[in-house]
């Protein structure tokens, strides 16, 4: 089926009918861009208003579909030609259409992975690459933040290898490795900490949560206690792989004489210049009216 064909053929009839673009274009209930594009050979009229055109132009379907005028002995040999060129046109029409659906299939697919990874990173749920290993953690080098005992750390596994990262924060330089070496070496420890304090299994969710119990269990082994107090050393470190717009880790120096009053309130300002309420009431810090247990005189912010 030769499309320039039928177009010119059409753009022929019309003039013989003496009618303009915008004459035949009314008639057919189109535009005059519609009529242009049949003539010019770019689109085909749509096959609910073929039998219309025809009637309109004087022609009959055999006749549109060839291009021509055709005689009663080349009616029979056409139409077996027109059918075989729509037969064709209708697979491969099918065949773009399923293409084209597989192809609006992946982009729909990588467009909702990426969006959920956005957004599981944005949440920190997620290690974030702007926050991952970029140069050597040395204890007041550079913007270097902190006093980590690397060789600690380096001594129990190669997979808990400690750099620092682009602000200077203490982060392992392959946190999946990390954390997996952790879930093996420190087994004990981890289910310690989930029995006391009826967690879930440790996951990327609720890692901050056994960062936080860690070192508090009361049960277990001595073994087990010291396994779970490693956890939150772990997670100190852990944690710094991971941001959000609401997951923010910043250490917070707490005085004891006026932050460990009950009841004490107090306005304390973190390394990033953001200020929290902290408050300490038996034996709980209250921090923008989440709880978390102080660790040492050090506390450890979350704002979850």
């Amino acid at each position: 089926m030769n499309q320039s064909k039928i177009g010119k053929f059409i753009c022929s009839l019309r003039k013989e009918k003496g009618m303009t673009q915008a004459d035949l274009a009314e008639k057919m209930g189109v535009s005059i861009n519609a009529v242009s594009k049949w003539e010019r050979g770019l689109n085909l009229p749509d096959a609910s208003i073929m039998q219309n055109l025809c009637e309109v132009l004087g022609i009959t379907l055999n006749e549109l579909f060839a291009g021509e005028r055709l005689n009663e002995n080349s009616v029979v040999t056409q139409s077996e030609k027109n059918l075989l060129s729509l037969l064709k046109m209708n697979y491969a029409g099918r065949k773009r259409n399923r293409l084209l659906a597989v192809i609006l299939s992946i982009v729909l697919v990588i467009a909702v992975v990426l969006t959920g990874r956005w957004i599981l990173i944005k949440k920190g749920y997620l290690p974030d690459d702007q926050l991952k290993y970029t140069q050597v953690y040395i204890a007041d080098y550079s913007n270097v933040k902190g006093n980590v005992d690397v060789d600690k750390f380096g001594k129990i596994s190669v997979d808990y290898d400690i750099g620092a990262n682009r602000y200077g924060n203490a982060v392992f330089k392959d946190p999946k490795k990390a954390i997996k070496r952790l879930k093996i070496n420190n087994a004990a420890g981890i289910k310690a900490v989930q029995n006391e304090y009826h967690l879930s299994s440790l996951n990327m969710f609720n890692f901050r949560i056994y960062g936080t119990y860690g070192w508090q269990i009361t049960n277990g082994t001595e073994e087990e206690k010291e396994q779970a107090a490693f956890i939150t050393q772990f997670m100190d470190i852990y944690e710094n792989s991971f941001d959000s717009e609401t997951v923010q880790s910043a250490n917070v120096i707490a005085e004891k004489t006026d932050s460990r009053k009950n009841g004490n309130r107090q306005l304390i300002t973190d390394t990033y210049g953001n200020q929290f309420t902290i408050g300490y009431i038996n034996g709980i810090y209250w921090i923008n009216g989440s709880n978390y247990h102080p660790k040492n005189d050090q506390l450890k912010i979350f704002l979850i």
